[in-house]
């Protein structure tokens, strides 16, 4: 007879609280549940509770949840059996299981009820297993992603539908994966929160069941599924049958159905192609301001020109922006031309996944509850994978032991020997390079591999830079060398020691049993020299940290970041000219020592298992890393150059690990003529922000350019209907207020905007410490609460917060650096900027400071040839952020004084567009101002629809 299979009920539950602490105090006001039986919700449950307590108005805003909504509900003591016996036999489910279900459980202990005694899983942690290229596993962020109707969100009912609906998902998407993925997932899953792994047992039981085979698309290779991959293969053929479409109409018949022909944009097109194809040998500057369509204005002329043979480099500022182009860019430009354009992204090996490394760790022993998510998270990518690199997986935290073990080095013996060679995802990377006509980098990685003696990137003559104004700072930071204390004992600490089971030289000790040519007293030697240079390094940082102590006190800086310069070594104490000496030498004792380990080990490779192998090629990328540390010390000690700065940086809270000797290059237009300039033939420099008022003389001089070509595209945004650009009447003078007065004065227009209009704003700062002290403020802000408030450096990584901003309503997001620019936010996701302060560069910075005297031993103006240039194109790419199409509509609001009072004001003000509405208004005219505007537009677009 056939045994019936027991049906389970999932019971998917949802609370809302009066906070988070039922010890102090916290109370349930919301209760919601929803039933799961066979893969469908068979019943709802929902009930409000009465706190007996006042409801923090945090929580009303965030809940919807009022005092009044729940004065005639029942206590909880009244609906606890309910609730216990609708729970009791059932698997409990929630999001973030840990607080519902551990708050739950002591409020029914406290109302003498039994302990829960049910089995639970987290939908938090399956989102982030089965999902593992999610940016967020916030339960609002899925429902969007999903397309979940969430109705309200943070009210119980309709967070534990969804959290059901979710839930569904997962168990449908745990179908798609291998057999032999979920059986790891099984075992690995024993370490998770509660009984997840009951998820996946079930998940297997069924589709044994359905015998399920291997899909076509994956292959199994020592125990692991791979998602099969090919090298795009660039089609040739279409070089003679298709030309560039000169004409408009040409154009418009290959735009027909995918986009609207714009003329700005064709002009931008037809100096590409022309530029390319007559294979000019001047340089080339483009200002294509933002709206005209830059990025396909200049991939779909060159597309007619590029093949692998003679391929194009495309360079951009980050690798997100690399992403972007690969993944969206390139694809659109994929849907419109007559052929099939085959690019291909270039990154260091350190981003790529190595297959047969994950696999030792896999195999290895169980850590932490991290390493196993991201173990389990690793093989359900695998299984999705072709790229094999590491940022599809959106993590906002690389730095885990985990990533150290497992990312891409290279090999030091015949690669081939690797299992996973015809795999392996570096290779495969290389592989495309050699068949693509378009090969798209980063400005970092650029001028990294031009300096290389073995490039990368392969030879090409021809050369696009997007986003080029970044590239005198890159540069910079290229050509810079920095000795940090806190590297330095974090590799020393990884080397170990014998006695430490897990330190490098222990294993090793362990396989000197076995190769004979590791030996102890090798070993010890190594260890020797470890806690020596542990011991020489605190010693020499504490008496740096001594030594500048009159300085410090000399300076000015009220910040925790203090910067101070390198004095000439003649002049410190013998103490630390020895200590200096002492680090140099074991330094070059501990490369020596650990050379000869791994070149006495070379020849005996093959009889290693991988698992050897791999010890020892971590050994030697550690030393090498080492050495690197060793080369950068002695050279700092060696600096002579004129256009050199070095200079001591520690934080005054944490000096001693934060303490860093750092060396830059004060003009870095030399490094960009000598590895870039005079080694390419066409070079193309774009971007929305090269020229001030149409000159481009500040952006050449950086680059060390002479007789650039330039060209300004101007903008096509009516600027005059479109924005507006305030200043208030009544701002004090900056240098007049304390930080304490200066961050109030702020948070005081940021609620007088915020309480005008609930539009989104994003507020543009200078320096992180106000910024910090803003965030504080505005959170104190009654009328401030339940509005999504995002700080750089505390709400997670920078596409998170735009990701929530974007679907926040009122949103207010602080930002500073990167924040300026690169943020495309159109419609109503922002229609207001605040400046907090015009963006100079912060003066008592050493490497400003330098550059500064530098100048002005040339005989120049430091404010006129650098300070006010960057911080008017800094202004231009703060104002580029509003306005993002020709419906968008918004305002800029500038709080500082010195952009009416100062003889710079004008020059700044003048190099913004010439039609924008620029007005000096009173606090209440603010008000009016912005309320009439910004209702004025939502107006005309109920009207237009």
């Amino acid at each position: 007879m056939t045994k019936v299979k027991e049906k389970v009920t999932y019971a998917v539950v949802d609370i809302e609280t009066t906070g988070g602490n039922v010890a102090n105090g916290d109370r349930i006001i919301q209760f919601g549940c929803v039933l799961i039986e066979e893969d469908k919700i068979v019943q709802q449950f929902a009930i409000d509770i009465n706190p007996l307590a006042n409801i923090p108005k945090k929580i009303e805003l965030l809940t919807g949840i009022t005092n009044k909504t729940v004065a005639n509900a029942p206590y909880f003591e009244d609906v606890a059996p309910t609730i216990f016996n609708l729970l009791e036999g059932c698997i409990f489910v929630a999001h973030n299981i840990q607080f519902d279900y551990g708050f739950l459980n002591e409020e029914l202990k406290r109302c003498g009820m039994p302990s829960l005694r049910n089995k639970g899983i987290d939908t938090v942690e399956l989102a982030q297993i089965i999902l593992p290229t999610e940016p967020s596993f916030r339960l609002n962020d899925l429902a969007m992603t999903f397309n979940f109707s969430h109705q309200n969100p943070h009210q119980a009912d309709s967070d534990a539908y969804v959290t059901a609906e979710l839930f569904l998902l997962l168990k449908k998407k745990l179908k798609q994966f291998p057999l032999i993925t979920i059986e790891q997932l099984i075992e690995l899953a024993e370490h998770c929160t509660m009984n997840t792994n009951l998820f996946f047992k079930d998940g297997l039981n069924e589709m044994r069941n359905e015998h399920q085979l291997l899909p076509e698309t994956l292959v199994v290779k020592k125990g692991l599924a791979l998602r099969k991959k090919q090298v795009n293969m660039e089609q040739n053929s279409h070089r003679v049958r298709s030309t560039y479409p000169i004409s408009t109409v040409d154009k418009e018949k290959l735009f027909l159905n995918h986009l609207t022909i714009r003329t700005l944009q064709n002009t931008l097109m037809d100096e590409v192609y022309q530029y390319f194809f007559e294979s000019h040998s001047d340089h080339f500057a483009i200002e294509a301001a933002t709206g005209i369509g830059k990025t396909l204005g200049y991939l779909l002329p060159i597309s007619y020109l590029a093949t692998p043979e003679n391929p194009v480099i495309i360079s951009t500022y980050t690798t997100l922006l690399q992403k972007q182009l690969i993944e969206k860019d390139i694809v659109q430009l994929n849907s419109i031309v007559p052929f099939t354009v085959h690019a291909a992204i270039v990154k260091g090996k350190h981003h790529y996944l190595h297959l047969s490394k994950f696999q030792e760790v896999l195999k290895g022993p169980h850590e932490n509850l991290t390493d196993t998510l991201l173990k389990m998270r690793t093989l359900t990518w695998l299984t999705q994978t072709v790229t094999g690199d590491i940022d599809e997986l959106n993590l906002t935290n690389y730095l885990q032991p985990f990533w150290e073990k497992v990312r891409h080095r290279g090999w030091t013996d015949n690669c081939p020997q690797d299992p996973f060679f015809e795999q392996d995802f570096y290779l495969h990377a290389k592989e495309q390079i050699k068949h693509a006509s378009m090969i798209i980098t980063n400005h970092a990685f650029l001028f990294h591999d031009l300096k290389r003696e073995e490039p990368i990137l392969p030879a090409s003559q021809r050369i696009i830079l997007d986003e080029s104004h970044h590239l005198p700072d890159v540069a910079a930071e290229t050509a810079s060398d920095s000795f940090s204390y806190y590297t330095n004992q974090k590799l020393l600490k990884k080397i170990g020691k014998l006695s430490d089971d897990k330190s490098m030289i222990s294993q090793l000790n362990q396989l000197s049993l076995k190769i004979k040519t590791i030996n102890l007293s090798q070993l010890r030697l190594i260890e020797m020299s470890v806690l020596t240079l542990e011991e020489a390094l605190s010693d020499f940082f504490e008496a740096i940290l001594l030594y500048t102590q009159q300085e410090l006190m000399d300076t000015t800086s009220v910040t925790d970041q203090v910067d101070l310069p390198f004095t000439k070594t003649e002049k410190w104490p013998l103490e630390l000219k020895k200590l200096t000496k002492k680090i140099s030498t074991v330094l070059n004792d501990l490369v020596f020592f650990g050379h000869n380990i791994a070149y006495l080990n070379s020849s005996q490779r093959e009889s290693f298992t991988y698992l050897e192998r791999h010890l020892l090629d971590d050994f030697l990328d550690l030393v090498t890393r080492i050495e690197e540390q060793k080369n950068s010390f002695i050279r700092l000690f060696q600096r002579t150059n004129q256009n050199e700065l070095i200079w001591f940086s520690f934080k005054q809270k944490n000096p001693k690990n934060s303490f860093m000797i750092k060396q830059s290059v004060i003009d870095s237009s030399l490094f960009i003529k000598k590895y870039l300039v005079e080694k390419k033939h066409s070079i193309l420099y774009i971007g929305a922000t090269l020229s001030i008022d149409s000159d481009f003389n500040y952006f050449e001089s950086q680059l060390g350019e002479s007789h650039l070509r330039k060209l300004s595209i101007a903008t096509p945004y009516d600027y005059k209907n479109q924005a507006r650009f305030y200043i208030p009447a009544d701002l004090k003078p900056i240098k007049q207020l304390s930080k304490a007065q200066y961050a109030k004065m702020i948070v005081d227009y940021l609620e007088l905007i915020a309480l005008t209009t609930n539009e989104n704003m994003i507020v543009l700062f200078t320096a992180n410490e106000t910024l910090q002290e803003v965030y504080d403020l505005l959170q104190q802000q009654p009328s401030l609460l339940g509005r999504e408030l995002l700080a750089q450096g505390i709400s997670g990584s920078r596409d998170r917060m735009l990701k929530r901003f974007f679907n926040a309503t009122g949103g207010i997001l602080l930002g500073a650096d990167s924040f300026w620019e690169g943020v495309d936010l159109p419609g109503k996701s922002l229609k207001v900027i605040v400046v907090t302060r015009l963006p100079f560069e912060p003066p008592e910075r050493p490497l400003v400071k330098a550059k500064y005297r530098w100048l002005e031993e040339q005989g120049l103006n430091p404010f006129i040839v650098d300070a006010l240039p960057k911080a008017i194109l800094r202004m231009k790419q703060g104002l580029g952020r509003l306005i993002r199409s020709e419906k968008d509509k918004g305002i800029m609001v500038v709080l500082d004084d010195r952009l009416v009072k100062a003889s710079y004001g004008n020059k700044i003000m003048s190099s913004l567009p010439d039609n924008l509405t620029k007005e000096i208004v009173s606090k209440e005219e603010l008000k009016n101002k912005i309320a009439l505007f910004l209702n004025e537009h939502e107006t005309n677009n109920k009207v237009n629809n």
